[in-house]
């Protein structure tokens, strides 16, 4: 008790003693000054100048196309030992037939959620484990034009990350499972985007505005809850093919090398037959 009372009683000096300096000190005009004007007083007139512009350098890009129709770009950027390379499709949210937004986006999360190779399918969990093997992670994502799968490692291990690509993109499992898990996080998010007066707004300005048009169309838990597994496979079979692909190659790598990565993995890449690109239904 005896501390803290010296405490106390220390604590209300100090305050006193503000409290009379503060009053003694406002009939100065240099105390009362406010502190903004002290510190505009201790600035130059002027700013300093800016600086010489940097050169953007930006790195030659090859462009090939293989014979199945798939366009390859290089990017070679030497300096680090690393390489990312990124397959687009010509295939995203305005591509999805009329009633079932929400398709292509499905579609692209579904692609890194199991493949099927050598006649065996390999699980999501056993695709990620490879992939940090590797020292990277498989990512894919859609947007309104084209959905995309890529991946970033050290140069070395370029060979088995396009062989990892090639098959998340042409021989994608797309289970009922893993269709199951990602509408429900779909759902899940779409939920929580509506508790957003924003949110709302723009999904409601957008269908004002666009009207049944593709753009005009919004993600709902009904359009979710009205696609398949077989809405999935078709949507795969029409828009992923290499004829309306893009591969993209860049970091530590040289045209010749790139070119024939991309051979090796994508040349062999067939469409699927009758598959045909559908039209948004009426």
């Amino acid at each position: 008790m005896t501390r803290r009372r010296t405490l106390l009683q220390a604590g209300a000096a100090l305050w006193l003693a503000d409290a009379a300096q503060a009053q003694t000190g406002a009939a100065d005009p240099a105390a009362s000054a406010p502190a903004s004007a002290t510190l505009s007083s201790s600035l130059p007139p002027e700013p300093p100048p800016a600086g010489p512009p940097l050169p953007v350098v930006v790195p030659p890009l090859h462009e090939h196309r293989l014979a199945n129709g798939m366009s390859v770009v290089i990017a070679p950027r030497r300096g680090l030992p690393l390489l990312s390379a990124s397959v687009m499709v010509r295939a995203g949210g305005v591509a999805d037939p009329r009633g079932q937004a929400g398709l292509a986006d499905l579609c692209a999360e579904l692609l890194t959620k199991g493949v099927t190779r050598n006649g065996r399918e390999v699980p999501a969990p056993e695709l990620a484990r490879e992939a940090e093997a590797l020292g990277g992670a498989l990512g894919s994502g859609g947007g309104w034009r084209s959905s995309s799968v890529g991946m970033t490692v050290v140069t070395r291990n370029a060979e088995p990350m396009l062989a990892l690509l090639a098959d998340v993109v042409q021989r994608p499992t797309l289970a009922q499972a893993e269709l199951e898990r990602s509408r429900t996080q779909a759902a899940d998010a779409l939920r929580v985007a509506m508790q957003s007066p924003g949110g709302v707004a723009g999904r409601v300005a957008r269908r004002l505005h666009w009207g049944a048009s593709p753009y005009g169309a919004v993600v709902t838990a009904g359009s979710l809850s009205r696609i398949r597994r077989a809405d999935v496979q078709r949507f795969h079979a029409a828009h992923f093919r290499p004829s309306d692909a893009l591969l993209v190659l860049c970091g530590d790598i040289d045209a010749d090398a790139g070119l024939a990565l991309a051979q090796r993995h994508f040349g062999g890449w067939r469409a699927v037959s009758g598959a045909t690109h559908g039209d948004r239904k009426s």
